[in-house]
């Protein structure tokens, strides 16, 4: 074999070499791409870790969701109303109706501290004081019918993790109890008011999970309307009408002619900005909207638009109040309407 046949290959060899098939190899490069990859697929198997820990919380969050409300149903079909014996309608006729503002009740809250005291037990009180004052209202203005308008944040959830160690009740007692003493309230305005229409809206502390984990429908507060629709069927002089609302969020009714919306207020900014979205956003211009949601009471006119602030029943005391200073005693607002709109408006101190 003469010296053609290794010089031929090695030529050959050098071309394919020099042409930068070999190179352009380096070893240290290799080991670092071979790194980054490895880093890369650390990251992905830990993504994809995170990602079943999450799925897995949520289907916790659900199975939980899902037995409270299954005890919630047990509750309703044990628990009789049968105390809520029948009555005659008073006769009242007057040019004035009452609109009585239920917002932020927070039942299942549990505090004592130096800023406030709060409980079901204190919960029940208030509402009975409540009452008290909504007739003493309807006698000096002569109104005839009421309308009661629930503005969110019935219960207090476990939207947050600080909210749930102030919780005495889980959600289905919540629910429960809070529907409970409404009922006993709407029965007692129906003895005294020919009529009582009933609408509400959802608040932010009845999300069944975090904020940006669920949709703005998903609220426990739209239960307790179907739990009072239930326990109320037989008072037909306590009507629900809530048939026509844009969704959980955004109530409408029509009281002496007039349209008034109800929010909660965690979607809808108590200002001017705030009242030109909602207007734009349901096409409409109303006479009046009702608000809860930031605990105190109060009333403005925005482009001729009425705008009511209800406060709530909890008052300060709560983890949440304390840490961002907010201060406020218990109350709740009573408006007299007649067919030119809000005439009068009452905060009324539950303290």
């Amino acid at each position: 074999m003469g010296e053609a046949a290794y010089r031929k290959p090695y030529q050959q060899a050098k071309r394919f070499y020099e042409a930068g098939v070999f190179s352009q190899f380096n070893e240290d490069a290799y080991i670092a791409e071979m790194r980054e990859a490895k880093q890369e697929l650390r990251k992905a198997k830990q993504q994809m870790f995170d990602e079943r820990t999450e799925y897995n919380k949520k289907l916790r969050e659900a199975a939980r969701t899902e037995n409270d409300l299954k005890y919630l149903g047990k509750l309703i079909e044990e628990r009789g109303f049968t105390h809520l014996q029948n009555y005659d309608a008073p006769v009242i006729h007057s040019d004035n109706d009452l609109v009585i503002c239920i917002s932020d009740f927070h039942l299942g809250l549990s505090t004592d501290t130096t800023f406030g005291k709060f409980n079901k037990d204190i919960a029940a009180k208030r509402l009975s004081k409540y009452l008290d004052e909504i007739l003493a209202i309807q006698k000096r203005h002569n109104s005839e019918n009421a309308t009661v308008l629930f503005l969110g944040d019935m219960i207090n959830g476990n939207i947050h993790f600080t909210t749930q160690l102030e919780n005495r009740e889980n959600l289905a007692e919540q629910i429960q109890i809070v529907a409970e003493l409404l009922a006993d309230f709407l029965n007692e305005l129906g003895k005294n008011f020919p009529i009582v229409y009933v609408n509400g809206v959802a608040g932010n502390h009845s999300r069944t999970s975090f904020k940006d984990q669920v949709l703005r429908g998903e609220r426990l507060d739209n239960l307790i309307p179907w739990y009072l629709k239930a326990v109320l069927k037989d008072k037909h002089r306590i009507q629900f009408v809530d048939d026509n609302n844009y969704d959980a969020t955004i109530g409408k009714v029509v009281i002496r002619g007039n349209e008034y919306l109800l929010v909660h207020g965690d979607f809808d900014t108590f200002n001017e900005a705030g009242v030109s979205k909602l207007v734009m956003m349901v096409g409409k211009k109303p006479t009046g909207i009702f608000y809860g949601h930031l605990h105190k009471c109060s009333y403005d006119v925005v482009a001729g638009v009425s705008i009511v602030r209800s406060g709530c029943f909890s008052g300060t005391g709560d983890d949440y109040c304390i840490s961002k200073r907010i201060l406020g005693g218990a109350s709740q607002m009573v408006t007299v309407v007649d067919d030119r709109g809000i005439q009068a408006c009452y905060p009324i101190s539950l303290e």
